[in-house]
């Protein structure tokens, strides 16, 4: 693999039943309802995946579960999490032999800083023969890359394909023009700045999937030149972008519970999750509202949900 198709690449949520297992069912609609909306690729396994909290079992589960629910249709990417370099090699080559297209190798938490991270990937790069992106987010992970640093990676290791890069999108204008072209860049953090991004020259998104069809929407406008509309389109998408956006908590919780809102998905959180509050409720449907969606159905959604927050609170 030499190029990602150009579009929205969804990274999935873990979804959970009643009992805290994953739901094999649900994540299984979840694919095909990211895929009818325009999806061009799939990711796994990513912060909105909650993967810091899932065991080795359950990673491996979640992977093997989305090959085969994609079935080859778009190319599936996996984000290597890891503690250390060597642990991560062995997921990549878990990645591999289930069926995987491409991994988005995540900074081990070994790694604390920008020459360690250096290291780290290298090592994995040099010891793997997967089509590899390389995630750069320091404001949510705390240790990142420089542009001069991803350029010698991509350089240095042909099989660097992109980089998911999850700062602003004058920093992605820069690191589009120093790679040109010798690896793509594919920006995150929920479609923020995708018009501006797209200016930019990123070649696709990999936003979390309550509102990826949206983003689908965007994306296609700006291809056809309507700039004016896709930016319309923004103004609409923005708000409720910043309010799930606001943590990693607040993403696998208020974007979750979005999406599972709007495809007849029942919501259940992990043990340990942040729980949402009346008042986040309330601010969610608005912005839904906002974006067009619409929340007629909410209220005896949404009914079981609080009367179990309000028990915790008892409790």
């Amino acid at each position: 693999m030499s190029l990602l198709p150009r579009g929205i690449h969804p990274i999935i949520y873990a979804l959970f039943d009643s009992e805290g297992h994953l739901d094999r069912e649900m994540m299984r609609r979840q694919i095909e309802v990211c895929i009818a909306q325009g999806a061009v690729g799939i990711a796994t396994l990513g912060l909105a995946t909650e993967v810091r909290f899932l065991t080795d079992e359950q990673q491996r589960q979640v992977v093997e579960w989305n090959v085969e629910d994609v079935a080859g249709r778009v190319p599936l990417g996996v984000t290597i999490f890891a503690q250390t370099p060597d642990e991560q090699i062995e997921r990549v080559h878990h990645a591999a032999a289930a069926g995987a297209d491409w991994v988005i190798l995540q900074p081990p938490a070994s790694a604390t800083n920008e020459t360690e991270l250096v290291a780290a990937f290298s090592r994995v790069l040099g010891a793997t023969s997967m089509p590899a992106a390389l995630q750069n987010m320091p404001q949510f992970i705390g240790v990142g890359l420089g542009v001069d640093a991803i350029a010698d990676l991509a350089t240095r290791y042909s099989r660097v394909i992109g980089v998911k890069q999850e700062v602003s999108a004058t920093e992605t204008a820069d690191l589009a023009t120093r790679l040109d072209g010798r690896a793509q860049v594919l920006s995150g953090r929920g479609g923020i700045e995708l018009v501006d991004c797209m200016k930019a020259g990123v070649a696709g998104n990999i936003p979390a999937p309550e509102y990826a069809d949206h983003l689908v929407s965007l994306w296609d406008h700006m291809c056809a030149g309507r700039e004016e509309e896709a930016r319309e389109l923004y103004r609409c998408i923005l708000p409720v972008a910043t309010f799930v956006l606001q943590s990693l908590e607040a993403l696998t919780t208020y974007g979750k519970l979005l999406f599972c809102l709007r495809h007849d998905i029942a919501f259940h959180q992990r043990e340990g999750a942040m729980r949402p509050t009346p008042f986040g409720l309330q601010a969610l449907e608005g912005h839904a509202r906002g974006l067009g969606i619409d929340t007629s159905g909410w209220p005896e959604r949404l009914a079981p949900i609080l009367d179990a927050q309000r028990q915790g609170s008892d409790e």
